[in-house]
């Protein structure tokens, strides 16, 4: 065993918490005491180094988008997205955001993989109605890398011998299971509803930033909640209910004069044509 490895297993159990759960609640002592244990496990540079082994065998498993305007445009939101969260210092030494566009019209979704790939489906951009709504969603998913819930959920799941292995490219294994998931399921891991939550509020924030209209959150929302069928009790699913999310946004909205009222809604129909 590590010394770094002994120091965080002696933090967290300090407090009679265990890395490996899988669900916590609104900002529990679980969700830090994992945070404390990615940043000594996981830092962003192996993190890094980890999201280029992920990336090729996301490329070797996805198709991309061939049009050079819609990576532009996705490119161009994306860069806006980690600018405000480079101006606010939340951005780590060593991660490198990257934007791919996945050719998918079935699926409304996007996720982050390690070290700053972000992955959006050319469903979702068919379905937003605005520049704003996309980048709602790239916001939400650079808040995902920046509060560092990736590392988190790696290190709970795989643990730190698996994680290495992986970023030095020793562990095909695990990186194919992610690569698996991510691709058939559009998503890379299953977050908490606490991470749901603090990726949209810290998205939210990122999003005040940018100079577009920050209720393109609660449009993308509404989207997602049109889609929705028969869902279970909340307390049984790993994500916050659309209309609670609505909720949320607005509530932090509320009192805030002089919004934007940029949406990018014409140039995203340009862009659908490029679709």
């Amino acid at each position: 065993m590590t010394n770094r490895f002994a120091v965080v297993l002696t933090f967290v159990f300090s407090l009679g918490l265990a890395t490996t759960s899988g669900c916590a609640t609104g900002g529990s002592v679980g969700d830090r005491a994992n945070r404390a244990a990615a940043d000594v496990l996981l830092p962003p540079r192996q993190e890094e180094d980890l999201g280029s082994n992920f990336s090729e065998q996301i490329a070797s498993e996805v198709s991309f988008h061939p049009s050079e305007s819609v990576q532009s445009y996705v490119n161009e939101l994306g860069a806006l997205a980690v600018e405000s969260a480079r101006s606010r210092g939340d951005v780590p030494s060593g991660i490198n955001f990257e934007f791919r566009v996945i050719d998918n019209d079935e699926t409304i979704n996007a996720f982050a993989g390690p070290g700053g790939q972000i992955y959006v489906y050319t469903g979702l951009l068919k379905r937003a109605g605005s520049a704003a709504e996309v980048l709602s969603v790239l916001c939400h998913e650079v808040a995902h890398v920046t509060e560092r819930h990736i590392a988190e959920r790696l290190v709970a799941i795989y643990g730190l011998e698996a994680l290495k292995r992986a970023a030095l490219g020793d562990n095909p294994g695990m990186l194919g299971n992610l690569v698996t998931s991510a691709a058939a399921q559009g998503f890379m891991l299953k977050y908490s509803r606490s991470h749901e939550t603090e990726a949209d509020e810290t998205g939210l924030t990122y999003m005040l930033g940018t100079g577009y209209d920050p209720r393109g959150f609660i449009q993308f929302f509404e989207l997602i909640q049109q889609q929705s069928g028969p869902r279970p009790p909340q307390f049984l699913s790993s994500h916050p209910f659309p209309e609670d999310r609505i909720a949320n946004i607005r509530k932090r909205l509320e009192g805030r004069g002089n919004l934007s009222d940029t949406s990018g809604a014409e140039r995203h129909k340009q862009i659908l044509q490029s679709l």
